[in-house]
């Protein structure tokens, strides 16, 4: 298969130099080719079509295939926990992935490893263009644009300058009907269905959105950064709405939040750690978690199914088994050097290459110096004018300036990279030193880079599908690690995508 995005075609990539490289690997090797498909939408996910008729043609000639083939792993997928599910899928259709240009042998646990870095990079620049996209935006906000769909009420244009602006649409009549139904008492209820009889079909939790959203006074929000913290700014469009009228329906809305007995805004409790990570093994549903007071008016906190009601467990005991799972991650001396220079020979090529690649400029300097050497005794001699002399000294100069350079460059990549890995590779080796020394944020980020899906808990010990798959395999290459090669890290989790739906027990005669 071959696949191109509209980004990447405008960088160059092209379908045609990738099936060209393709078909001569098969002629080469002596595959014959079955299909070929040709896709243009990013690889993000599976969800594109070609690929979906590539999977309708492997199911329909199940054992017919030996391998899918692609140029390099990113034309495969930029999403790694995606394409190992997808690998694994089409191992069980008897076919191969393979990548001609970042060849792999998967049955070596550690050729697995560096699969999940050749799968792994383009995720990381995917999200490092999400963060650009996401600080543009931010920068966007920041100055009072609105760059975005435009919100009910409002159109998408263009101003004098041909930047992006919203104005007000057809549907700001009924924005402005919404806010004066809450200031004259009405309920939402009753808004939405007097606009649905003029024909303006609303839903519950978009008309609330609205009630709440500053931009329909002319203002918008800019979400808080790593730098600040989340404030206001005036737009640059016009509002649809008073600020006085806005202001009153705020404190009416605030006013029966505060009747009903609800918080503005949830907040976040450490003795909840797992609030938002823990689902119910009844119906599927996430797990909230709220204090109960016992008879001696000591406060317990407990995880509990607010949708079946047939879940509910202490806290203490949930958190304190995944603090059990976090010891127990481990890497050793062995896999902790083989990660590194792995990583070193995707990123910068083995280093035997760099090796020589250095004594090849150490050797150019020298010759370079020689040259200087015998201008001078040339001069000395006679042999060489002065002009001839300082020109040709300047041209050497110049030469041995750029090789020492490039020596000093290569010298600082190799140092910083391996300062790097030094950093990283210790953060996962020592990781469960630092999720108990992380505040609840960072034990959440933690916890959510490792276990990609929900965890179940049964009071004893949490079941998940599966973990981190870069950390599964470097975990794997500890030869002494039975219950990795059994597929457990600890005895703590069990890593199953069966999770047992409790049911009742029929009563014998």
């Amino acid at each position: 298969m071959s696949r191109v995005s509209s980004d990447e075609q405008a960088l160059g990539y092209s379908l045609g130099i990738q099936e060209e490289a393709l078909t001569k690997y098969c002629e080469k090797n002596n595959l014959r080719i079955l299909q070929k498909f040709k896709e243009d939408h990013s690889a993000k996910n599976f969800d594109r079509p070609e690929f979906e008729s590539f999977l309708h043609y492997a199911k329909k000639h199940k054992g017919e295939i030996d391998y899918f083939l692609v140029t390099s792993w990113d034309r495969f997928s930029r999403n790694i926990t995606d394409a190992f599910m997808m690998i694994r899928t089409l191992k069980k259709l008897g076919i191969t992935v393979q990548a001609i240009e970042q060849q792999i042998d998967p049955s070596i646990p550690e050729n697995l490893a560096m699969l999940a870095l050749f799968l792994a990079i383009p995720e990381i620049d995917n999200e490092r263009r999400s963060i650009k996209i996401k600080g543009g935006m931010q920068a966007a906000l920041k100055a009072g644009r609105w760059c975005r769909k435009a919100p009910r009420g409002y159109r998408n244009a263009r101003d004098c300058d041909n930047k992006p602006i919203i104005v007000p649409g057809s549907e700001a009549v009924y924005i402005q009907k919404i806010f004066q139904g809450i200031s004259n008492g009405k309920g939402q209820v009753e808004i939405r269905s007097d606009l649905r009889k003029e024909g303006y079909i609303i839903s519950r939790s978009s008309l609330s959105e609205i009630l709440r959203n500053p931009v329909y006074i002319g203002k918008l929000r800019v979400p808080a950064s790593v730098d600040e913290p989340e404030h206001m700014v005036e737009g640059l469009h016009e509002g649809i709405v008073g600020d006085d009228l806005f202001s009153k329906v705020q404190k009416l809305l605030d006013g029966k939040l505060v009747k009903r007995n609800l918080p503005k805004f949830s907040s976040q409790r450490p003795e909840l750690l797992l609030r938002g990570n823990l689902k119910c093994s009844f119906c599927g549903n996430k797990l909230t978690g709220s204090p109960s007071r016992g008879k001696c008016g000591v406060r317990y906190f407990y995880y509990h199914c607010n949708h079946c009601g047939k879940e509910r467990y202490r806290a203490d005991k949930a958190n304190e088994v995944v603090r059990n799972i976090m010891s127990e991650l481990h890497l050793n001396s062995e896999a902790r050097e083989l990660y590194q220079e792995m990583v070193k020979m995707l990123l910068i090529g083995s280093g035997d290459k760099e090796n020589e690649k250095l004594k090849s400029f150490e050797r150019e300097l020298e010759k370079q110096k020689e040259r200087m050497t015998r201008l001078q005794d040339l001069l000395v001699d006679g042999s060489l004018s002065s002009e001839d002399y300082s020109g040709m000294k300047q041209r050497y100069s110049s030469e041995k300036f750029a090789i020492e350079g490039k020596i000093h460059e290569l010298k600082a990549v190799k140092t910083n990279l391996n300062q790097s890995l030094e950093k990283g590779v210790g953060v996962l080796a020592d990781i469960d030193r630092m999720y108990n020394r992380a505040d609840l944020t960072g034990k959440k980020q933690i916890l959510s880079s490792i276990f990609p899906e929900d965890l179940f808990f049964d009071g004893e010990k949490c079941r998940t599908p599966r973990i981190n798959e870069v950390l599964r395999l470097i975990l794997l290459i500890d030869s002494n690690n039975q219950k990795i090669k059994n597929g457990q890290i600890s005895e703590f989790l069990d890593l199953s995508a069966q999770v047992e739906i409790g049911r009742i027990e029929l009563p014998t005669l």
